[in-house]
């Protein structure tokens, strides 16, 4: 039985496959929600990576990780210097919010007013900390 190829793979002579067979988690893990591909041709040479937006943040933020330490604050956020960082922050200001992340803020905020916590803007106002 042979494997039905895809459209792709009969023009361009090249393969799709998944991209922890090309790049071991250790140095570039993605989440398992998150899908990535490279294109590769007969010899396995990569031709183009292919990312979902949630993929090319976890590359992106591995990259980030390792100049946060070792930059100064004022070169980490500069876009030209860190631009991973940049488009990290370009791209998640563009997505919408996760629903079970905005759920937890409630149920946050809920628990903390059934448990009596005060509030910082309560606690600066009534220490005069802001004008």
């Amino acid at each position: 039985m042979t494997k039905k190829k895809s459209p792709l793979t009969k023009q361009t002579i090249n393969q799709l496959v998944q991209w922890e067979k090309i790049v071991p988690k250790s140095v570039l893990p993605i989440e398992k929600t998150s899908r990535a591909g490279v294109i590769v041709d007969r010899n396995g040479a990569p031709h183009f990576f292919i990312f979902d937006a949630f993929a090319l943040l976890d590359v992106l933020s591995a990259i980030d990780d390792k100049l946060v330490d070792r930059l100064s604050t004022e070169a980490y956020h500069s876009k030209t210097i860190n631009p991973a960082g940049w488009l990290i922050d370009h791209i998640e200001e563009r997505l919408p919010l996760n629903p079970v992340y905005i759920q937890s803020l409630r149920d946050a905020i809920t628990d903390a007013q059934k448990k009596g916590w005060i509030p910082f803007n309560v606690i600066e106002q009534e220490l005069k900390l802001r004008s």
